[in-house]
């Protein structure tokens, strides 16, 4: 844990008291997969290899 992690800590505390320690939202743009993607990509990562296609796996 770097120094400036923990400053940032002290700094939204002081802030807004206990409560902004507590994670939100994290900044950034849209996401680029609805939810009907995730859930397909979710399907396919925990389904895994398929070795006729992906040939062998490690």
């Amino acid at each position: 844990m770097t120094l400036q992690i923990v400053r940032d800590w002290a700094s939204r505390f002081n802030a807004r008291g206990p409560v902004g320690l507590v994670n939100g939202k994290a900044p950034g743009g849209r996401a680029t997969l609805n939810d009907l993607q995730r859930q397909a990509l979710a399907r396919i990562v925990e389904s895994g290899p398929i070795p006729s296609i992906h040939g062998g796996v490690r």
